[in-house]
């Protein structure tokens, strides 16, 4: 099983232009798999923490009644996030250069992956 998500993060990872990273991630913080193509800092750090902004997200999600989140976009100076949740448990993400990337490319890689990693996270569903 884990060989098999660390090959679906790996594809996604070498498919999108300017991508340092891709993670799967438990909303717990702790990472599940990661493919590193270029990072100079400490990725398990970078995924603790955006777990701390998906379980934010999340529970404003709930008070405002606004139904399944399906993306989360963020953009700073030096990285460009993209995060989507796989049931209530995961979610994947691809951190990007902020320039020089393709966030395009990504979603559509990030999506198609994301069905292939919930068929192996959740089997029975």
């Amino acid at each position: 099983m884990t060989e098999d998500l660390q090959e679906e993060i790996r594809k996604v990872a070498e498919k999108v232009p300017g991508c340092q990273y891709v993670s799967l991630v438990g909303y717990d913080g702790i990472t599940v798999v990661q493919h590193i193509i270029e990072a100079n800092f400490d990725v398990t750090l970078y995924d603790a923490e955006i777990s701390s902004i998906m379980l934010v997200s999340k529970a404003v999600k709930d008070s405002l009644n606004l139904g399944i989140e399906k993306e989360f976009i963020w953009l700073t100076q030096n990285s460009f996030f993209i995060i989507q949740p796989i049931g209530e448990d995961f979610f994947i993400y691809s951190c990007l250069k902020s320039t020089g990337s393709n966030p395009g490319v990504a979603r559509i890689e990030l999506n198609k992956a994301k069905g292939t990693i919930r068929k192996i996270i959740y089997p029975d569903q």
